[in-house]
């Protein structure tokens, strides 16, 4: 080799070696090498982890798992026309809840239906309150309507401790529709959710949370905006407000339990049914939700009935029956 050869050899050797930077990125434009980054044991350093959601953020409800378990059908309460009702109870966060079931006579498949009572203090409540004026009708027409006592009501096991209210009941109904499918007359391919008031809120998160709810039936819910619903009644309610405190206090914990922020195609098609003299759902309430609903692509239909409040009564009721259910068939391909 010539000595030009040899001296043109040695100056590409060097420049390679220093584009290299011994195997470690260049620090900038100076080409300089950035030194290593070791700890003083000589060994990388780990990121720091980082701290896990909160357990009610619908992203949490959305990566929890619900494990269900076999649902027991306990003592008849009743026969219906075409129907029978009987006290339940299946597992939920190592507690064993209980509720109702009314089952259609036959073997079936039958589609599910499950319904969530509105808030009614525990001292109050009596099974079936709030859910088989909902329930029982579909159920003389061939579903399965399954009705949750929520926890601490009626003998169910109490919430997980760090979930408030609404979440934990959400949990509870979550590992209701897991367990239907130990019960061979349920088709668990077809499920509707039917929330009255608070139930209507718990209805709201669930299908913003779980894709086996194929339709929803609001019966003058909640807000789809957690904030109102927290000023409104739970910070004046004793441990109301649970693990997530006031909305002035945490104002993004309320905005990950808000199913508004949650709201995308393809989620289950809606049906709200609601009173024009509701004493307490505000009609803003339900037009906002029913808005944001159709903005974001889902299929929803808003019934007002004149006069009517909080409660539907009498042929109201009836009228309201009839269009959640003709909603649902339609939305289950019945």
């Amino acid at each position: 080799m010539s000595a030009r050869s040899l001296s043109s050899a040695l100056a590409a050797l060097a420049l390679l070696s220093a584009c290299s930077g011994g195997g470690q990125p260049a620090a900038g434009a100076s080409g300089t090498p950035a030194p290593a980054t070791q700890s003083p044991s000589g060994t990388r350093p780990t990121a720091a982890p980082i701290p896990p959601l909160p357990a009610y953020y619908i992203e949490s409800l959305r990566a929890r798992a619900y494990p269900g378990g076999k649902l027991e059908l306990l003592d008849q309460m009743f026969r219906g026309a075409g129907f029978t009702k009987y006290h339940m109870s299946w597992p939920s966060n190592g507690q064993t809840m209980t509720g109702t079931i009314s089952i259609p006579d036959g073997p079936g498949p039958f589609p599910v239906v499950v319904v969530n009572h509105g808030f009614i203090p525990p001292e109050r409540y009596w099974i079936g309150q709030d859910s088989g004026i909902f329930g029982d009708p579909l159920a003389a027409h061939g579903f399965i309507a399954a009705a949750p006592n929520w926890p601490g009501y009626s003998g169910s096991g109490p919430a997980p401790a760090d979930l408030p209210a609404i979440a934990g009941q959400v949990v509870t109904a979550l590992d209701l529709v897991s367990a239907l499918y130990s019960l061979p007359q349920a088709d668990t391919t077809r499920v509707a959710f039917i929330g009255h008031s608070n139930g209507g809120g718990i209805s709201e998160i669930a299908m913003v949370v779980d894709p086996r709810i194929k339709a929803v039936v609001l019966f003058a819910p909640v807000s789809t905006d957690m904030a109102d619903n927290g000023r409104k009644w739970w910070v004046t309610r004793p441990g109301g407000a649970g693990a997530i405190g006031t909305p002035d206090a945490n104002p993004g914990g309320y905005a990950h339990l808000s199913p508004r922020n949650y709201l995308a195609a393809g989620q289950p098609p809606v049906l709200f049914l609601q009173g024009t003299a509701d004493q307490d759902i505000p009609a803003a309430w339900t037009q906002v939700s029913y808005d944001a609903m159709k903005a974001r692509g889902i299929q929803a239909e808003l019934a007002w009935f004149p006069g009517a409040q909080h409660d539907l009564v009498g042929s109201d009721l009836d009228r309201a029956n009839q269009l959640s259910e003709a909603w649902i068939r339609k939305a289950l391909g019945i």
